[in-house]
This record gives C-alpha cells, structure tokens and sequence, in this order.
C-alpha cells in the first residue's frame, strides 16, 4: 500500500511540475506579445531586439515540456484523464511556442518599419488586435489553471472578433495602397503583421479548446465561428 501511494504521489508531482513549466511558457509567450505592441506604440527598436533574442527561451521551454511528457508517458503509463491532460500539455506548448514565433515575426517587421518613416501608419489598428489577443492568452492562461469551462468556451467565441478586426485592417491597409498612400514593401509588411496576430488568435483558441477537451474528454467541433474574409478576397483577386 505504501508503495503505491508513494508512486500515486510521485505521480502528481509530476503533472504538478509540468503544468508549471506549460504555465511558465505561456506568460513568457504572453510577456513577448505585449513587449511587441509596446515597441509599435513607442517606436523603441532595444525593445524589438531583446524580443527577438528572447525567443530562444520558448523554444527551450517547448523542448522541456515535450521531454517531460515523453518520461511521464514511459515511467508512469497514465491513463484515461490523466493520460488527456498530459497530451494536451504537448500540444499547449506547441500552440505556446508558435505564439511566440509569431511574435517574433511581427518584431521584426516592425523594426524594419521603423527604419523608414514610421508615422502616419495604422498602428492604432495592429495595438488594438493585439491587445484583444494578448488578453485572450491571459485569460486562457487562468483557464487553464482553473479547468474553467466557461472562460475556455468565452475565449473560443471571441476569436470572430479578432477575424473581424483582422479583416477591417487588411482592407484599409490594400485601399490605402491603391491609393498610392502607402509603399508597397511598408504594406506588405503591415498585412503580415496583422495575419501575424489573427495567427495568434487563432493559436490561442486552440488552446482553449484544449481547456474544454481536458476537462471534458470530448472532442471539439472544429468548426467554429469564424469572420476572416481575407483569404477570400485574395482567392478572388
């Protein structure tokens, strides 16, 4: 009896110390997002530069977690709903790391706007997705944490509003350069930061749909709601 809950206990503490490295390399996915909008409101190209180089961190991060399913997997043989919650774990730190190459992405394109003329360009459009989707990661984050039902099903459905937004900013940004208002390379650069962040959106409903698949063993529908008419209007382009 006392070996077996010295193992049952063993146990635990393994999925314990995963989920705080899962946890930990979300808020670090987090922390990258937000420094990116922070360097697109003031323009400080350090702040892209120590991004970038943090990147590194989250891929080291995925590699641990990806090790640690791997040995709870062949030493503890889970099962049924643990065995869930430790896959979902690697597919967490999937989605997470991802995050952050977006993120990373983005950086660098907004450092190579800012070295042309920065002003004058739709910024306000970017930090508005942005700050929507850095919250979803926040609160999917405490989803997580809690097995919070509701929160995870709140977060699934607000990704359309991100599509939405997504979508109103790829259109005034093509206007704007059919005008002649907006250089070709400054454009092109500015449409893939904002697919960049409905990526991310998209990343982050994800992992909320892990939150509903943990807690309640069932598949989700994949066909969620969705508003991004972007792909379209290139298609009929």
């Amino acid at each position: 009896m006392s070996q077996i809950a010295h193992t049952s206990s063993a146990f635990t503490q393994d999925l314990e110390d995963l989920n705080m490295v899962v946890v930990r390399l979300g808020r670090l996915a987090s922390r990258q997002l937000n420094a990116c909008l922070r360097a697109m409101s003031d323009f400080q190209a350090n702040r892209v530069d120590m991004l970038i180089e943090r990147d590194i961190e989250l891929d080291e991060l995925e590699i641990q977690v990806n090790e640690m399913v791997l040995s709870i997997i062949t030493m503890r043989a889970p099962r049924a709903d643990d065995l869930r919650r430790v896959l979902a774990s690697a597919k967490a730190a999937q989605s997470l790391e991802r995050i952050g190459d977006y993120a990373r992405n983005t950086a660098k394109r907004t450092k190579a706007i800012m070295a042309g003329d920065p002003d004058n360009l739709p910024w306000d459009q970017l930090i508005e997705i942005g700050t929507m989707v850095a919250s979803m990661i926040d609160d999917v984050l405490v989803a997580h944490e809690l097995g919070d039902l509701e929160a995870a099903q709140a977060i699934r459905n607000s990704d359309v509003h991100v599509d939405k937004l997504h979508t109103a900013f790829f259109e005034s940004v093509i206007a704007e350069m059919e005008a002649g208002n907006l250089a070709p390379l400054v454009g092109a650069h500015l449409l893939f930061i904002g697919k960049n962040l409905e990526r991310i959106g998209d990343f982050t409903t994800s992992l909320a749909e892990q939150v509903l698949f943990i807690e309640t063993g069932e598949t989700i529908e994949p066909n969620r709601p969705k508003a991004d008419r972007t792909s379209w209007m290139i298609d009929e382009a």
